[in-house]
């Protein structure tokens, strides 16, 4: 089955909600992030708001769900 620009803007919203939640949970703040994952703060914001103008890439949000520890599963 063909993933649709839809399901594709779903799955990131998902992915979006998930990550932030996780990191919220630990007690772990935005600011705070960047030091955990190695990441600049406006890329775990790009990815905990889902901001398709700044396109985080694959591996950094890899990066940052390994960080928080988070496992995130989506059937295509």
């Amino acid at each position: 089955m063909k993933m649709t620009n839809i399901d594709a803007e779903l799955a990131s919203n998902y992915i979006s909600v998930m990550v932030r939640n996780a990191r919220i949970q630990k007690g772990i703040t935005q600011k705070q992030a960047p030091e955990l994952s190695g990441l600049s703060e406006s890329t775990i914001s790009a990815i905990e708001n889902c901001n398709s103008s700044s396109s985080p890439t694959l591996r950094s949000l890899i990066k940052y769900t390994e960080a928080l520890e988070v496992k995130i599963n989506i059937e295509v």
